[in-house]
């Protein structure tokens, strides 16, 4: 990769990967099901990847994940041989792991965003007419994090099994509507 891609590959190259490998693994393509497991299979140790590298945020590869994980749920019958993160336990448990806030922090971050566009001065809209200068850095990175993996969450969590992490989505789907 560093050879190919001496100053790192682009976010966008990474989803460009991901979209791939979920067409891939996609229910309605004729493949084996050996052949379907490996696609699977690729797709995780590729989402590793990229958050490992660096090449995407850990919530984004969270998302994506959790998107294969539920992907795979919609075999019949189930896939067997999946790797223990994509099924919905350890999809949804490296998910909440991706997390970059707790829930008291998110909450007050998500206040804070309110607040900043409930107070906001003419300033804080872009003009009509003139030129739009965006601002480098998202305001509230963090929070969109917290807020993209909880999106996904739903996907897997009727599917979860184990109490202690069902416990752990539960809580955080329910301050998901205050964000």
């Amino acid at each position: 990769m560093s050879r190919r891609f001496p100053d790192g590959t682009s976010p966008q190259w990474w989803l460009s990967i991901f979209e791939s490998l979920e067409n891939s693994a996609n229910p309605f393509r004729d493949v084996t099901p050996g052949r379907r497991t490996k696609d699977l299979n690729l797709a995780a140790e590729v989402i590793l990847l990229a958050v490992e590298l660096g090449g995407v945020r850990a919530a984004i590869g969270a998302y994506w994940m959790l998107r294969i994980a539920a992907l795979a749920l919609r075999f019949k019958p189930p896939i067997s041989e999946l790797p223990q993160i994509l099924t919905p336990d350890g999809s949804a448990e490296w998910a909440l792991r991706q997390i970059p806030l707790t829930r008291e922090h998110a909450i007050a971050a998500s206040e804070n965003r309110r607040a900043d566009y409930l107070n906001a001065g003419e300033g804080f809209y872009a003009p009509v007419f003139g030129e739009v200068a965006l601002a480098g850095e998202v305001a509230f990175p963090e929070l969109q994090d917290v807020e993209l993996i909880l999106s996904a969450l739903p996907w897997v969590f009727s599917h979860v099994e184990d109490e202690g992490v069902e416990s752990k989505i539960r809580s955080w789907l329910e301050i998901g509507g205050a964000l």
